[in-house]
């Protein structure tokens, strides 16, 4: 039998018509309503929904939209906070038969506007403070809906809190992300279908291993794929309790949240984890189950030092486009330092000319790209999809990931992954973060360059360049080491924490 149509039976499906909503929601409230569903930290001050309680408001949102005659199929847009409108709201609108379109916080009125142009964004939903940043008219913006207006409370209020779910077709579009645009590629809307919650539910299951009964922490926000899918999606098909914590990281904040909610399940990125370093402890994963990461490259630095600690990291790797895991590691598997596994059951993967691919079609897999059918049909290569992105696979079928097709250095005709190099730097006492990239050489083509961020207690000079240098020559390379190495008081980050490469070459 095909493993996707034996996974459709942990989904509620009608034929070929669905809505996630059913798997995540409702079936849920029917047999267990007072189940906690989601436990907010706000400030210090915690709110929590039961299953019902969240019925009950995702059906008042679909209710307003309504009321205000947004028909199916529109697209509503979500500006705010990790707070509870934003998962409500998000819920409600795929409720409704429209296509959700989280936003992350951070953007201001250029990178907000933007979205909202090239996704002809039909409603926005956001609250005072954010609203303050859209500076100009959005001529498809049929209404701004503010959460924390008292006009906005009393329309939802009145609201019915019963509505009947509208089915779709299966490969019709629930979720839209736009894409972080890491490498300069342009800002697009990918769509997910509401089918690939068979793929999200089951890798959530296999992957992150949860249960109905985990204490479940995502800490992405639903403006970044992993936020909507690990964060809202699959944990509600599977019916587990879920954590929200809403401020800046902060080492110390981010432990004694997880110990006292007792979080059994962790999926964060690898710059949290490097950032925790310093201040975490083994007996402060005595509740913790299972920790994965997702977003860049895990080095084998981080899975080193997490492996003496008693926890052994389960990478992922997966892409916006992809809509749901597709390399990953599991509790079951033995791990490699520096791999981010297997391809999961179901899935075919392969490395052409460097680069990673992937048979299709999969549940998850993008469906389309909003107004961008040429930029769609570049991703495939005959029954391929491209992911632009270098690996290595090794004689037992692991994965190496080794940067961004762009990011490849190619140094005196050898290829290097900057990664690697990376890892080796991060395992250096005075290196707090590593980049690196390849600089034109009349000579070589590229060399290698390095931008550290150091340590408290070690300071810039030369002669620590030199040792950093010998370092790596002596755990990696001779010849694949930092010619030049720049001292940083930080790295240039996207607002979803990945490091900007493209930004660090224009640096002279």
């Amino acid at each position: 039998m095909n493993i996707w149509k034996e996974k459709e039976k942990n989904i509620v499906l009608h034929d070929e018509k669905m809505n996630i909503i059913e798997s995540c929601v409702d079936r849920h409230s029917e047999k267990n309503p007072d189940k906690i569903a989601f436990v907010f930290e706000l400030d210090s001050k915690i709110i929590r929904l039961t299953y019902g309680q969240l019925q009950d408001k995702v059906n008042k949102f679909a209710n307003l939209l309504k009321s205000l005659k947004i028909k199916e199929n529109s697209r509503i847009f979500f500006f705010l906070p990790k707070i509870p409108e934003m998962y409500f709201g998000f819920l409600g609108a795929i409720k409704h038969g429209s296509i959700c379109v989280p936003l992350f916080e951070a953007f201001q009125s250029e990178g907000l506007e933007l979205r909202l142009q090239r996704g002809e964004a039909d409603v926005l939903v956001t609250n005072k403070e954010l609203s303050k940043r859209l500076k100009n008219k959005i001529k498809s913006l049929k209404h701004i809906l503010i959460v924390d207006d008292e006009k906005f409370k009393k329309q939802f209020e009145k609201q019915s809190s019963n509505f009947d779910i509208v089915l779709k077709n299966k490969k019709d579009t629930a979720l839209m992300i736009f894409t972080s645009s890491t490498a300069g590629t342009p800002v697009a809307g990918i769509e997910i279908p509401h089918y690939g919650l068979v793929h999200q539910d089951f890798t959530a299951r296999l992957v992150l291993d949860l249960k109905e009964n985990d204490n479940y922490w995502c800490t992405s926000h639903p403006g970044w794929i992993t936020g909507s899918v690990y964060g809202i999606i699959a944990p509600l098909s599977i019916g587990c309790t879920n954590f929200i914590l809403e401020e800046h990281f902060k080492a110390k904040n981010w432990i004694d949240f997880f110990k006292k909610n007792k979080i059994s399940v962790i999926y964060t990125a690898p710059t949290a984890l490097r950032m925790l370093k310093s201040e975490i402890k083994k007996e402060d994963f005595k509740d913790v189950r299972n920790i994965c990461s997702v977003g860049e490259a895990l080095t084998s630095g981080v899975f080193d030092f997490y492996r003496r600690l008693g926890v052994e990291i389960n990478d992922t790797y997966w892409q916006t486009e992809t809509g749901a895991l597709m390399i990953a590691n599991t509790n079951a598997m033995k791990k490699k330092s520096g791999s981010m596994g297997k391809p999961i059951p179901g899935i075919n993967a392969r490395i052409r000319d460097g680069m990673i691919e992937f048979e299709k079609p999969w549940p998850a897999m993008m469906i389309g790209i909003h107004n961008h059918e040429k930029m769609y049909k570049d991703y495939f290569y005959g029954k391929w999809f491209k992911t632009n992105d270098s690996a290595r696979i090794d004689n037992e079928g692991y994965f190496f990931f080794e940067g961004r097709k762009d990011d490849i250095i190619k140094t005196s005709g050898e290829r290097v992954s900057p990664i690697e190099i990376e890892s080796v730097l991060i395992k250096h006492p005075s290196v707090k973060e590593s980049a690196v990239v390849g600089i034109p050489d009349e000579i070589k083509g590229q060399i290698i360059k390095a931008f550290i961020v150091l340590n408290k207690g070690f300071e810039e000079s030369d002669k620590l360049k030199d040792e950093l240098m010998q370092f790596v020559k002596k755990e990696y390379a001779g010849h694949s080491y930092p010619k030049i190495i720049q001292f940083m008081k930080d790295l240039p980050k996207n607002n979803s924490g990945k490091i900007m490469r493209i930004k660090l070459k224009e640096i002279k």
